[in-house]
């Protein structure tokens, strides 16, 4: 009988653990949202269409540029070649190649998921012993099955709620530090004449504003994408969600004179754990005995490419514990 993996999350690190351990064990991949990707994530309200989590990556790493270029050439990956109007002091020049999902930022996400066992909507909420394996429990107390193996590849604070104490890791997993970010959507009826397709803002609310339809392979009406700094969303991560929304308002409109206070659609969405401050400083934890262990880009660090390689390294380690078992 084949050994029993579940993967909890699907953003890039669950998937490519899934995709690269599907053929030495028998994977299920748990999502407690409705879609996939993580924070490479995409909202869609009627006819607009929001990249409202990551908005671009890099590849630097070999084995990421292969998949990148693998993925580009079926469609789940584009070039964005637009300028960004980058307004921080001092702010590095750079030529490096900048890409998104297509048709939507989940589109990459959406590709690497072909041929795996997924479950949407499943929010595990602990795990129990059982007989030298793993029993999911979810949040309405329901036992979606039993596994040799869970690995985590949630953020860290909520790898550290779900994983028993068994696991040992609660120091390391401590000192990993994530911020949050409030994104607001705003969908438009016509496009603002920018500078830019996006800007990397210098303002003490606002870090990004992107103009979202300008990116290759959306279709829609025009739609904005801003994004909070992370220290002012951790210092009023709890705030009325009305009064956030206005101050980010007004900072687009510090920032480009355009007033969206009567935009014809707004939302706003709080990443609780949007950004690594401070890595683990390991590609993944594990305890081989237990067939427990995690990853994720806050391993190594912030870039949509550390999840990537966090879990591509963890699967090299199981998959050596599964031939030797």
């Amino acid at each position: 009988m084949n050994r029993k993996i579940a993967v909890i999350g699907a953003g890039l690190a669950g998937l490519t653990l899934a995709r690269q351990l599907q053929g030495l064990a028998d994977v299920t991949v748990f999502e407690k949202s409705r879609g996939l990707g993580g924070r490479m994530a995409e909202r869609r309200r009627g006819d607009f269409r929001f990249d409202h989590g990551a908005q671009y990556f890099t590849a630097r790493d070999p084995a990421f540029q292969d998949l990148v270029a693998t993925l580009a050439v079926t469609g789940g990956v584009a070039i964005w070649r637009d300028d960004i109007d980058d307004r921080r002091p001092g702010a590095p020049q750079t030529t490096e190649a900048r890409f998104v999902g297509a048709p939507g930022m989940n589109g990459f996400a959406r590709a690497l998921s072909q041929d795996l066992d997924i479950r949407l909507d499943m929010d595990i909420a602990r795990l129990e012993r059982d007989d030298g394996g793993w029993r999911l429990i979810d949040n309405k107390n329901g036992t979606p099955g039993r596994f040799d193996w869970v690995i985590s590849t949630a953020p860290a604070p909520q790898t550290a709620r779900l994983m028993p104490s068994q696991f040992g890791h609660d120091d390391a997993l401590s000192k990993v530090r994530m911020s949050g970010c409030f994104t607001l959507m705003i969908g438009l009826e016509h496009a603002p004449d920018f500078s830019a397709s996006a800007i990397r803002a210098h303002h003490p609310v606002v870090g990004w504003i992107a103009l979202n339809s300008a990116k290759p392979g959306r279709e829609g009406p025009p739609c904005l994408v801003i994004h909070s700094r992370n220290d002012w969303a951790d210092a009023h991560i709890e705030e009325d969600r009305d009064w956030i929304a206005r101050e980010l308002i007004a900072g687009v409109a510090d920032l480009t004179g355009h007033d969206f206070s009567d935009a014809p659609h707004r939302d706003l969405h709080r990443w609780r754990y949007a950004n690594v401050e401070t890595p683990l400083g390991a590609p993944f934890l594990m305890d081989a005995e237990l067939g427990l262990a995690a990853a994720g880009d806050w391993c190594l660090g912030g870039r949509v490419e550390c999840a990537f390689q966090s879990a591509q390294q963890l699967s090299w380690a199981i998959a050596e514990k599964l031939k030797e078992t």
